[in-house]
């Protein structure tokens, strides 16, 4: 995303006042260390099968972004938010103080020196603790039922799998902040609708897939210097195809069955977000993002949405 969205704005140098064009805004991180703002996460993940709503799931939880290293090229950030383990992890309220030690997730990363994300640093520190941590959530959840403890582990292995590389972490574990630091380092034209080319990476691995994306301004107020940015995406046809092509292979269809379900099968990843961000001093006030994931095989219909809402929380 971010390569491809250089291409078309140009990055824009550190500036000592706010924003005075009336028609780009820069968006510029004018942090400094001790900068502290405390964020709600909401998540809403809601799943249908032929048409019958089969999960729904709400998750809350509060956020610290704090500066804890400023540099002339780079800043550093602390993002800190406590483990929600009776709603994510199903851990009963009388097991909840077993696993107190890892109450707080602290995540260290690194921007340039506009706010653009460039890494986790602590990565492996974070790999280590909640590897830890689902080896205690599996003996915690296992002690009523010992027998259940190989099932357990088989349903942790992918979370395990994900917190095992920085790349996994980064992608699936950090998305908020990907979406916090969106529009970081770039200078957007408010009077046109931007047009381009995206790529999201591949669930089934190989090459990732093109989609077609759209960014314009809704609102904008120089005074308060604050602005709503719309941002939509559909996956591009012809790498959808190509997609389901892996897929049908991993299945191992015969043949006929292999033709048949490719003639018929409909996969759709459409996204919708909205960024309400005070350009100055570089915060969001309000993100929503949407993901709506709608896979149809051999007649069979899914759906599901993922949402993801990122709230500053005001001081009184």
């Amino acid at each position: 995303m971010r390569l491809v969205l250089k291409t078309f704005f140009l990055l824009i140098s550190l500036q000592l006042l706010g924003q005075t064009d009336t028609t780009n805004v820069s968006f510029v991180a004018y942090w400094s260390i001790g900068d502290s703002y405390d964020f709600k996460i909401s998540k809403v993940k809601k799943q249908w099968k032929e048409g019958k709503l089969v999960k729904d799931e709400n998750q809350s939880y509060i956020a610290n972004f704090t500066v804890i290293d400023s540099t002339e090229n780079s800043y550093t950030i602390n993002w800190s938010y406590e483990n929600d383990f009776k709603n994510t992890y199903n851990i009963p309220d009388q097991l909840l103080d077993k696993l107190s030690k890892y109450r707080l997730t602290e995540i260290q990363y690194k921007t340039s020196e506009v706010g653009d994300f460039i890494e986790i640093l602590n990565w492996k520190e974070v790999s280590e603790i909640m590897n830890k941590m689902f080896v205690d959530i599996i003996n915690v959840k296992s002690l009523d039922d010992p027998k259940s403890k190989d099932n357990l582990e088989k349903a942790m292995e992918p979370f395990k799998q994900i917190y095992s590389s920085k790349e996994g972490i980064e992608q699936l574990v950090m998305k908020e902040i990907h979406y916090f630091h969106f529009p970081m380092g770039l200078e957007f034209d408010t009077t046109e609708t931007l047009t381009y080319e995206d790529q999201i990476p591949n669930m089934f691995g190989g090459d990732p897939i093109k989609a077609n994306a759209k960014m314009y301004f809704e609102e904008i107020d120089f005074e308060e210097n604050f602005c709503i940015i719309k941002h939509t995406m559909e996956l591009d046809p012809d790498d959808t195809l190509n997609m389901l092509n892996q897929v049908f292979k991993s299945m191992n269809l015969k043949d006929g069955e292999f033709e048949k379900a490719f003639e018929t099968a409909v996969f759709k990843i459409n996204d919708s977000n909205t960024f309400e961000y005070y350009f100055y001093p570089g915060i969001p006030h309000k993100i929503e993002t949407l993901r709506e994931t709608e896979l149809t095989i051999n007649g069979e219909k899914g759906k599901r949405s993922d949402k993801i809402t990122i709230e500053l929380l005001y001081q009184d």
